[in-house]
């Protein structure tokens, strides 16, 4: 009887483990804020970070593909900010923490919209 209750209980566990959050220290400088300004390609509005993956095109004329990571969707919703805020083939500035490594990430401070509309804080 014991090991029918401990083999569920231990999948469980290791299941939570697998989707255990990772520091924000782990992927982002946090003393090194950049801005990058491009295309949006795909939007991805779900747990466990909002995320948008964007071309920026470089100064010698070469396509990068960054991803961009925001708050949660239930923090972001809070301030306004909704599924269709942002949307492929947008064209965005956004203000951030950058990716370890030269990786091209950044974690979102502020964003600005091709209207002018600042989400975030401002620049």
């Amino acid at each position: 009887m014991t090991n029918n209750f401990l083999i569920p209980l231990s999948l469980c566990l290791i299941a939570n483990t697998i989707q255990a959050h990772h520091s924000f220290a782990a992927e982002f400088l946090e003393d090194k804020i950049g801005t990058i300004e491009g295309t949006v390609t795909e939007v991805w509005f779900k747990n466990p970070h909002v995320r948008y993956y964007m071309e920026v095109k470089t100064e010698a004329d070469e396509i990068e593909s960054w991803d961009i990571r925001a708050d949660s969707p239930t923090l972001l919703v809070r301030t306004g900010w909704t599924r269709k805020t942002i949307q492929e083939g947008d064209r965005i500035k956004v203000l951030g923490h950058l990716g370890r490594d030269g990786r091209k990430l950044i974690s979102i401070i502020s964003i600005e919209l091709a209207d002018g509309t600042v989400l975030g804080k401002p620049y």
